[in-house]
């Protein structure tokens, strides 16, 4: 179980890097699986997502855990292109229930997505915007967890 957050400072970091698989392969399958072990045992926290050939992460933790986890995926085979795009005390984690999700981006987007343009023009686009955008998107995926588990509940009790 990730350890209990109140009061305790930990380091968000986000980060991105070229897959070198398609969307959704058994690489990215592998790379969950690894980090759901890994990030429970350490008390990491994040929400990994998946855009066409892209990755960005956000992980939250203890400082030499998530120093520890970033050079693994710095030297992970399956990605090329890292970069740390923030790395800073919080006291609060944005992703407190989840080891690791995930969420392929590929659907239609809309005119003027922040993923996307940040994508497509980091060097213009605020770093601050594609964090608040993920966790806009990990929000939405917590209320579709929610409401799933809800549903699941339902036909157990019935």
């Amino acid at each position: 179980m990730i350890p209990p957050t109140d009061g305790f400072k930990v380091i968000r970091s986000f980060f991105k890097a070229k897959a070198r698989f398609p969307v959704f392969s058994v690489h990215d399958l592998d790379i969950m699986r690894a980090a759901l072990r890994n990030n429970e045992r350490d008390g990491i926290t994040g929400f990994l997502l998946r855009d066409g050939n892209t990755y960005l992460n956000v992980v939250e933790g203890p400082k030499d855990k998530v120093e520890a986890m970033l050079a693994r995926v710095a030297n992970d085979p399956r990605a090329f292109g890292f970069e740390i795009l923030s790395f800073a005390k919080t006291e609060d984690r944005q992703y407190p229930a989840w080891s690791m999700s995930y969420h392929e981006h590929n659907q239609p987007k809309p005119l003027h997505c922040p993923i996307q343009d940040f994508l497509s023009c980091p060097e213009t686009h605020a770093v601050d915007t594609a964090l608040a955008a993920m966790q806009s998107l990990g929000l939405r995926q917590i209320s579709i967890d929610l409401q799933s588990n809800s549903q699941i509940q339902t036909r157990q009790t019935a």
